[in-house]
């Protein structure tokens, strides 16, 4: 996400700003480029580059990528 008009930059994942300070990296996925605010949302990014890349909403992107993070009862502990 990019707000041209104010020249900030909102990190793709979790919606903090990317500009400044807060800069931390920029990915590029089918030409367009990203702006991402911590190695935490580069992860996520890269786990679902085309779901961000669409725009879907990234919460629900953060949701079902931490679902499928969790570590699955085997039945130890």
């Amino acid at each position: 996400m990019n707000s041209e008009a104010s020249g900030v930059e909102i990190c793709s994942v979790c919606g903090k700003s990317a500009t400044g300070d807060s800069e931390f990296s920029h990915l590029y996925h089918d030409r367009r480029r990203f702006p991402l605010c911590c190695p935490v949302c580069v992860q996520m990014f890269q786990r679902a580059p085309d779901r961000f890349a669409r725009g879907e909403h990234p919460q629900t992107v953060i949701e079902d990528l931490l679902n499928e993070m969790k570590w699955k009862d085997s039945g130890r502990w």
